[in-house]
């Protein structure tokens, strides 16, 4: 009996052994992270992709630590190859970190003034999670700023073809005027008597 209880425990300590340390350096890092040792973060970050199981959070945690230092094509590169490593899953599968890497490429992309890649993405955290309202704040806010920028744009370019308009025909009357008054105007003889 006891040889029976001994080897599911034994299995069960080897399994999370194993399958456990890739996630523990995935939390070593988040801890560093957290703190602003973003060096100490990377580090560990890189010794957690070694393992399959821990690989998509480790693409994950390189993503925000290289966002936090301003780089914003590495984070979204990172999240690009956590996305990558998330497609051979089930859809159903790390929920969370699907939301948050959708999430979280929005953000960069709009902190880039990248807008539309921004709704793209925030569209598809709510497809992952249609609860999460800051998902929803922000697509809206986003979708408002590509509308005041097409709107703006739109003025733009009105404004310009006005200013060309205006400047155009300030050039005519210019023109215009002098021919007119070199018709008009023939030089004077030269008389010099009296005026009467």
């Amino acid at each position: 009996m006891k040889k029976q209880r001994l080897f599911p425990v034994l299995i069960s300590i080897c399994f999370l052994s194993s399958c456990s340390q890739g996630m523990l350096l995935v939390m070593e890092a988040n801890y560093y992270n957290s703190r602003g040792k973003y060096d100490e973060a990377i580090v560990s970050y890189l010794k957690a992709l070694e393992y399959h199981e821990s690989a998509p959070y480790a693409e994950y945690g390189l993503g925000s630590v290289f966002y936090s230092l301003g780089e914003g094509k590495a984070a979204l590169e990172r999240f690009g190859n956590c996305q990558k490593l998330l497609e051979t899953q089930s859809p159903q599968e790390h929920r969370e970190l699907r939301y948050r890497n959708a999430y979280n490429s929005g953000v960069v992309h709009f902190a880039e003034g990248d807008f539309t890649a921004a709704a793209s993405d925030f569209r598809n955290s709510l497809r992952i999670d249609p609860r999460r309202i800051e998902a929803k704040r922000n697509l809206e806010l986003t979708l408002m700023t590509l509308e005041r920028q097409s709107a703006g744009s739109d003025r733009t370019e009105n404004q310009q073809q006005e200013e060309n308009r205006v400047v155009l025909f300030e050039y005519i009357r210019v023109k215009e005027q002098n021919q007119w008054k070199s018709r008009e105007w023939t030089e004077d003889e030269s008389f010099m008597g009296p005026d009467y």
